[in-house]
């Protein structure tokens, strides 16, 4: 073998000749074969262009059969001889050198052509960063033309009943959000390149747009690896139980993009879709877009389908979520809920139409104890304008009105009048609280506290002035009855229906001994005419007495007399009462007894029963 030897001009031979020792640093892409100036020899051209540099000869060596011209830096030319070099002419070797660089220049035109054209692509806005893995794809409007076989499965996984673009296109949106829905580039432009997101993932989509070809151009940052390969398995197999978790769900569920195209729906969103096929209107509140939620980061809105009668009516809550410039979204069935709020704002209109008749004033306030529900009467009973009740005061702000309207009774301790009214929602909520109020301008109201579902309390104001006066003067009444009663000299008590003793004047109890404390309900005819029996001296006049008492006998008036043992001889009588009652007497002299009931003047009865007592 012969040893490298460097021409005049040669930088350094001696490393390119030990460059080219070196098994496999030497590829020769491009070879060709030609008749070699130098008899008998095969001449075999490799040219390797290394990079775009000038095209001067700068080195020239050759090694066994073979010779290397080196042009500018880093731009090869290789020539094999089909034998060895040795012994050759000066002549011919010019002469192989001569050829070589013809040659060389033929390259070079070709590599210039190579080289405007990198520079005119990188002239282009949107420079790729240097990324080792590339997929392309080619369309045809919306067919794709052309794509990378890994890509093909991939890509089949995609619905089948969309255009190739929109298939493609589902794939890359989600990473690259500015991707066109239609196969060309924005604007009219002729290129346009798309960064990843988010701002971590260095991948870049290249769009060169050709007359109605698109090429996309997917540059990733780095190769994958082994561990990117596994974590890559290891998504899509999480991705996987996810996306059957979405699609099993009882519930609609969908994404929609900015635009508010639908990108994603579950089982349960194509089933509400085929139950209510052909009526856009009705489907077009489940897909509202970004204008819906303005800035808001979630949102939810209640939207009801009406099928014109292909099913009944339906309501969804819808809560949506922002991602990114899309929605993700979920649908609530909620028909059972809006039922019981229409059955239950009708039951509250109801009974609102049934408070709104009774005099009784009502106030019912929440759990939080704000107004909630009150009725005219309130109105008319506290002198509180509706304006004021309609604007849900709480209940301190309730009665510190009441008070100031004076239509309560003034405090005594001013300090304590919260404690006072803490102490009243308290037994209100225990049912405990029932108050009578008198108020400066004469009436009077029963207040009555209720506890209520769910921690409201209900307040019922009552005007009971007619009420208090018709009993105090009924107790007047009763209270000169027995005055004039206690004035007479004869002893006088009174029975009921039932035989009980209701009533006995003053010298009743002192003949037979009764004190003011005795309970006057708890003594029957028996047993009086047993205290009769004990102060008599014998049983005569006193068992007719009972008989007639009783009723055993007829209702009429009976006069007889009896024996005391203190008193002697007295005169006795019973007289019939409305009502059942009977009135008996015990007297020393002739009574003046009233005249019996046959003779005296009908008076209206007060009720039925009196009506048929009398009678």
């Amino acid at each position: 073998m012969t040893r490298a030897t460097a021409a005049p001009w040669s930088r350094s031979p001696g490393r390119a000749a030990r460059s080219m020792r070196k098994p496999g640093k030497m590829p020769f892409p491009g070879k060709r074969t030609a008749r070699s100036p130098i008899e008998g020899s095969i001449l075999t051209i490799h040219p390797v262009p290394v990079a775009r540099t000038g095209c001067f000869i700068n080195q020239y060596f050759t090694f066994g059969s073979e010779c290397c011209l080196h042009f500018g830096r880093r731009e090869r030319v290789f020539f094999m001889t089909g034998s060895d070099m040795t012994g050759i002419t000066p002549s011919a070797l010019l002469l192989a050198i001569v050829f070589g660089l013809l040659m060389a220049g033929a390259c070079l035109v070709i590599l210039g052509g190579v080289g405007r054209r990198t520079l005119s692509r990188e002239e282009e806005p949107g420079d790729l960063p240097e990324a080792p893995t590339a997929s392309v794809f080619i369309f045809d409007e919306q067919h794709l033309v052309s794509l990378p076989r890994d890509w093909q499965a991939l890509l089949d996984s995609e619905p089948q009943d969309t255009s190739d673009w929109t298939r493609l296109r589902g794939l890359l949106a989600p990473r690259f959000p500015g991707l066109p829905e239609q196969p060309e580039v924005p604007g009219g432009k002729s290129f346009a390149r798309l960064d990843a997101r988010p701002a971590g993932d260095r991948a870049v989509l290249r769009l060169r747009q050709s007359g109605r070809n698109l090429r996309l151009t997917l540059c990733e940052a780095s190769p994958a690896t082994v561990v990117d390969r596994h974590l890559s398995v290891l998504r899509t197999r999480q991705l996987d139980s996810l996306d059957t978790v979405l699609e099993d769900l009882p519930i609609p569920s969908w994404s929609v993009d900015g635009q508010g195209a639908i990108v994603r729906r579950n089982a349960a969103y194509r089933a509400l879709e085929s139950r209510i096929s052909g009526a856009e209107e009705l489907t077009a509140p489940l897909v509202r877009g970004a204008e819906e939620g303005g800035d808001r980061p979630e949102f939810t809105y209640r939207v009801m389908l009406d099928p014109r009668g292909r099913m009944p009516e339906r309501w969804l809550d819808v809560s949506a979520r922002r991602n990114g410039d899309g929605w993700d979204c979920a649908a609530q069935d909620v028909t059972a809920l809006v039922k019981a709020e229409v059955a239950q704002r009708n039951f509250v209109q109801t009974l609102t139409k049934t408070f709104a008749q009774l005099s009784t004033g009502l106030a019912i306030f929440d759990r939080d104890r704000q107004l909630i529900l009150f009725n005219p009467a309130l109105v008319d009973l506290t002198a509180l304008s509706p304006e004021f009740l309609t604007g849900r005061p709480a209940l301190s702000q309730f009665f510190d009105h009441l008070r100031d309207r004076q239509i309560m009774p003034e405090p005594k301790n001013y300090a304590s009048w919260r404690e006072q009214i803490n102490a009243l929602v308290s037994a209100a909520a225990d049912g405990r609280y029932q108050e009578t109020w008198s108020l400066p301008n004469g009436a009077t109201y029963r207040v009555t506290g209720r506890p209520h579902p769910n921690g409201a309390i209900a307040f019922l104001f009552e005007d009971i002035t007619d009420e208090i006066a018709i009993t105090r003067r009924f107790r007047q009444q009763l209270s000169l009855s027995q005055s004039v009663l206690d004035a007479m000299t004869d002893s006088i008590v009174i029975f009921d229906a039932q035989g009980m003793m209701s009533y006995c004047n003053a010298a009743y109890r002192r003949m037979f001994g009764l004190t003011p404390e005795d309970d006057l309900s708890d003594i029957s005819v028996r047993d009086a005419h047993d205290t009769w029996s004990r102060r008599a001296a014998g049983a005569q006049g006193l068992d007719e007495l009972m008989s007639r008492v009783l009723g055993r006998s007829g209702r009429e008036t009976w006069h007889g007399t009896a024996r005391l043992k203190d008193a002697g001889e007295v005169s006795c009588s019973a007289l019939p009462l409305v009502s059942g009652a009977c009135m008996v007497t015990f007297g020393r002299g002739p009574q003046a007894l009233p005249a019996p009931l046959a003779e005296r003047p009908e008076q209206p009865a007060t009720d039925p029963s009196e009506a048929q007592a009398a009678q």
